[in-house]
């Protein structure tokens, strides 16, 4: 008795048919693994773009709350009409703000309110104010410090760190417009301050931003 043996032919890929499909998979693959860098490298831009962001807003809030004081004195309601002018930010050689070589500002403003110009001590506020880019930071005057713009760098306080943020550009642009004060030949002088500021991230030079911002000086300025 024979028994009859069947085969069937079972059809595989070859071997040139699996190259191809590894191909294609590695194609495939490569190319998902592009959009998801490119997604992550945009998503990590934007990280950075609005943290260089809020870097730069804080430092021009903290500038323009601060300057737009300039000139306050609390002595000047009960100086109008007296004929007397005392206000000691207008004394000869003293004056309540000053833009020196465009990225330096000096302002004095009373903020304790009593009616006088205090002395220059790092003991205590004494009045006196200021911003400046030195070393692609943006610095402060402390109390006690050189009041001048060309005060050594170690001398103000540092308000960014160059480390995280760079400063590259820093300006300041005081403009007044002159307006008749009564009947009389005396003027008010109304003054803004136009400020911007441009920073860098250490970590991703490519972002880069400019913010501005235009500043009304509250106290305007008298001139007899």
């Amino acid at each position: 008795m024979f028994i009859m043996k069947r085969f069937t032919n079972i059809s595989g890929l070859t071997f040139i048919e699996v190259i191809v499909a590894l191909a294609i998979n590695v194609i495939l693959l490569s190319a998902l693994l592009a959009v998801f860098s490119a997604n992550l490298n945009q998503y990590n831009r934007m990280q950075n773009s609005n943290t260089l962001n809020q870097q730069l807003q804080v430092a021009l809030d903290l500038m323009a709350n601060d300057i737009r004081r300039a000139g306050y004195w609390g002595n000047a309601s009960s100086d109008i009409g007296t004929g007397a002018n005392n206000n000691p930010f207008m004394v000869t050689g003293s004056t309540d703000i000053t833009v020196s070589g465009g990225n330096c500002i000096l302002f004095t403003y009373d903020r304790s309110g009593n009616g006088s110009l205090a002395t220059i001590s790092s003991a205590s506020d004494d009045e006196r104010y200021g911003f400046r880019l030195s070393n692609q930071t943006l610095q402060a005057r402390p109390p006690g410090a050189t009041f001048a713009c060309n005060a050594a760098a170690n001398a103000w306080e540092n308000l960014t760190d160059s480390t995280v943020v760079q400063i590259t550009n820093l300006s300041f642009t005081l403009s007044s417009v002159s307006v008749p004060a009564g009947a009389t030949a005396d003027t008010m002088l109304v003054r803004s301050v136009a400020i911007s500021i441009t920073g860098r991230l250490v970590s991703d030079t490519s972002v880069t931003k400019t913010l501005t911002e235009q500043v009304r000086i509250r106290n305007d300025k008298f001139v007899p």
